[in-house]
């Protein structure tokens, strides 16, 4: 028995992300008022706390793209197939609107979809402190929706109502065991970091098996940081995908910058970074600049060369490579290296292995005692032997 999903969908900025972050009690999904800066799904777990004080998980939330059926390019079609993948495995759909702008045929089309999937839906009316007259839309209740509610998901109006809708609304609960194979502190985090287009995105489906993240040849199109949990034989990751980070330079947009900042976020809670690099263009100035935002976050690395499958290579080609690698790198010589292929699969099996060692490695402590004997023995290893100068006998 699984914790149920809850799926939030609507249009683009209709405030779906600021009710998430609300509703999960933190920062996870990027705000903005650009519109469409949600492309991937982010999930998060909603709590409470019991009538003894304790935290209940009441059940899982995942944020969407914003739903546009009308647009007709690569990045709309993949967020609308992101969404629509998010509202097939959900218990329960949100259909967020924005009271502000009143009923649209944008949210109309998205209640006939919805309605479809035949499951509980709540319509949701943001925005409450922009409505006119403080009323809703009348429009809305035309819809036919069973439950309307009001809200105001950046100051919260509203919020205690929703959740205890959504409470009645959830087919079951997570048992006392499961809670705790989901533990957050017995989580191995990891990050998936790198410049825009190096196949970070790519490699997260291969891991999971199934598309998680939107993947284009547009680059920068992973905008938010994006957690996944999963289980590998018995053992539980949180992955995170991060967006490209580029150069200071050429990040103009405001949104942009708040993507890096994710991105840098997510190297601080992770235990251990893979740093992405390109097999065809090899190391860069901006990877080693990343790398550094890795070291200063605390976080192990291992450097993943990805597009493997496009190097014409002989026997020695592999050795050639990383030698020129660690040059480029020359601070992280003593990070792991595997080259791969997020497209074909290639070796990608082998990075739990590597992750679970060099977390271990990582996570390892040692007492100032053990430091100090290991420091004695190295030096009484290294002293030089006892010489005595002798001069030789002068002749005349």
């Amino acid at each position: 028995m699984k914790l149920p999903l809850v799926a939030l969908c609507g249009r683009p900025n209709v405030g779906k992300s600021t009710l998430f972050n609300r509703l999960t009690r933190s920062r996870a999904a990027l705000v903005h008022d650009l519109p469409g800066m949600t492309r991937d799904r982010s999930y998060g777990r909603v709590t409470c706390l019991s009538e003894e004080g304790e935290a209940e998980e009441l059940f899982e939330l995942v944020d969407t793209g914003g739903l546009d059926f009308e647009g007709d390019d690569v990045i709309a079609r993949g967020i609308t197939r992101m969404a629509e993948a998010a509202l097939d495995e959900a218990h329960v759909a949100i259909l967020l609107v924005d009271g502000h702008d009143g009923l649209t045929t944008g949210d109309e089309e998205i209640a006939t979809r919805l309605r479809r999937q035949g499951k509980p839906i709540l319509l949701v009316i943001n925005k409450l402190d922009g409505m006119k007259g403080g009323a809703p839309d009348g429009g809305f209740y035309g819809l036919g929706f069973d439950q309307v509610l009001s809200i105001s998901a950046a100051h919260g109006a509203g919020v205690p109502e929703l959740i205890a809708a959504i409470r009645a609304c959830l087919p079951f609960h997570r048992t006392p065991e499961e809670a705790e194979i989901h533990s957050l502190s017995d989580e191995l985090r990891f990050a998936i970091i790198g410049r825009p287009n190096v196949g970070k995105s790519s490699l997260t489906n291969r891991l999971l098996g199934y598309e998680r993240s939107l993947v284009s040849e547009i680059a920068g199109t992973t905008r938010d940081t994006v957690d996944t949990v999963f289980h590998v034989r018995d053992k539980v990751y949180r992955m995170i995908d991060t967006a490209g980070i580029r150069k200071k330079g050429k990040t103009h947009e405001g949104a942009e910058k708040l993507s890096i900042l994710k991105a840098k976020q997510a190297m601080a809670r992770a235990d251990v970074s893979l740093l992405l690099l390109d097999a065809v263009e090899g190391a860069t100035h901006q990877d080693a600049v990343i790398a550094g935002y890795a070291q200063e976050a605390g976080a192990a690395v291992i450097l993943v060369v990805n597009k493997w499958d496009l190097v014409e290579k002989d026997a020695h080609t592999i050795y050639g490579a990383e030698e020129d690698l660690r040059r480029s790198l020359g601070f992280l010589h003593h990070a792991p290296m595997i080259f791969l292929s997020a497209l074909t699969g290639q070796r990608v099996s082998k990075l739990f292995a590597m992750i679970d060692e060099l977390a271990e490695a990582h996570g390892r402590r040692i007492s100032t005692g053990e430091l100090n004997r290991f420091l004695r023995e190295s030096v009484a290893t290294m002293s030089p032997t006892p010489w005595t100068a002798s001069c030789p006998s002068s002749t005349s």
